[in-house]
């Protein structure tokens, strides 16, 4: 890399040997050339992380709850990426399964949970101007 690139003093970046500005820069001296060096290693010290242990209470485990919540989370799921569903109709049974199970995995653990929104009445846009005729142009002509 150093024999075919110099950095330019101007701005800083490098800039390759073969091309014009550096012929011109090099006439100015505004060219610093790079010289073969071994980029320098340094030792990276390590640390010694301790384990802290988490008092988690047991849950009770409710399997029809957990279906309920899975079956509203799916649903809704199913909801927001229909098209991309339909879209890949032609995939077989397990690579449909396989997308749903990222679809499922990216709600649940990856995306930020949304607050669910209220919904608001839309009001009419009333128009920004209102023409009229006046009747002083009726009675000019």
């Amino acid at each position: 890399m150093s024999n075919e690139h110099a950095i330019n003093c101007k701005t800083g970046r490098l800039i390759s040997k073969k091309t014009a500005l550096y012929r011109k820069l090099k006439k100015l001296n505004l060219v610093k050339e790079i010289e073969n060096e071994e980029p320098k290693v340094e030792k990276v010290k390590t640390v010694e992380v301790k384990a802290v242990e988490v008092n988690v209470e047991p849950v009770e485990y409710d399997p029809k709850r957990l279906q309920e919540t899975l079956a509203d989370i799916s649903t809704d799921l199913i909801k927001d990426n229909l098209k991309q569903i339909i879209k890949n109709q032609k995939l077989s049974d397990n690579e449909m399964d396989d997308m749903l199970r990222r679809l499922l995995y990216k709600k649940l653990c990856i995306e930020q949970p949304k607050p669910k929104q209220v919904s608001k009445k839309k009001k009419k846009k009333k128009p920004k101007f209102k023409i009229e005729s006046s009747s002083s142009d009726s009675e000019s002509d």
